[in-house]
């Protein structure tokens, strides 16, 4: 087991996949509390004789757009990258050559699944980190339990994303149709929680576990608020691994 892992982090490592999406949530951690902190100053150099005066963002205002900006940009990145973790490796008779070796397709599945979810959770928190301290030193500290338990919500919600991109490759024979499901799913999802947002049923929703961002920083929400589409949302998690593993057993290679 641990040589599958250390074998599929070396080839992540390789291919530049999950260290291209961790650079582009970096690159959100740094970038959006200094465009938030000087946006008058940009507005006053690219709009010249318009007077346009913006209100001084807050702390929390801040770290929400670091939040917001992953949850969408961010997510559709890790779609990508994830994309291909097994069907590229079916594609090219990797898979089958892994298997042709004392490893169980369980053993399989788990070593990649430990290392995606690893990069997403070290990644996530360490780069909020990031964004939490940079803001902090350009316009204010934000609420800290608040940011955490944002960030948690942000991560279970990719840890969602990632599964079903990785469900998907494990069972579809090519990497564009699994990301391409997983696109479709991701945007539609987010239109359904734009209707069901304001209903009990948002309660067993995953997507709320984005709209709870706000509320949490804004302290109009706590972690109670979030129980249940934190719950729903690690069921459902766990009921994909589970459903994967059990027809990729079955499955002819």
């Amino acid at each position: 087991m641990i040589v599958l892992v250390l074998k599929e982090l070396k080839s992540n490592w390789r291919s530049f996949r999950y260290p291209a999406f961790l650079l582009i949530v970096l690159f959100f951690a740094i970038l959006d509390p200094l465009m938030l902190k000087y946006m008058n100053e940009i507005f006053d150099y690219f709009a010249t004789g318009i007077e346009m005066v913006i209100p001084d963002p807050s702390s929390e205002e801040s770290f929400l757009s670091y939040l917001s900006d992953v949850s969408q940009i961010g997510v559709i990145v890790l779609i990508f990258m994830t994309m291909g973790t097994v069907a590229r490796e079916k594609e090219t008779g990797v898979t089958g050559w892994l298997l042709s070796k004392p490893i169980g397709r369980w053993q399989y599945l788990a070593a990649k699944l430990l290392v995606l979810y690893a990069i997403i959770i070290a990644g996530l928190f360490a780069c909020s980190a990031v964004a939490y301290l940079y803001t902090m030193s350009l316009i204010g500290q934000p609420p800290l339990g608040a940011s955490i338990l944002a960030t948690t919500c942000l991560v279970i919600f990719t840890i969602y994303i990632a599964t079903i991109t990785f469900s998907l490759s494990t069972l579809l024979k090519t990497p564009l149709q699994a990301g391409g499901l997983t696109m479709l799913y991701f945007f539609l999802s987010g239109i359904a929680n734009m209707l069901i947002s304001n209903s009990a049923a948002a309660n067993f929703y995953p997507n709320t576990l984005l709209s709870l961002m706000k509320p949490l920083l804004d302290k109009t929400a706590t972690a109670t608020d979030m129980t249940w589409p934190l719950i729903i949302t690690i069921i459902f998690i766990l009921l994909l691994v589970l459903l994967t593993g059990r027809r990729f057993s079955l499955m002819e290679i």
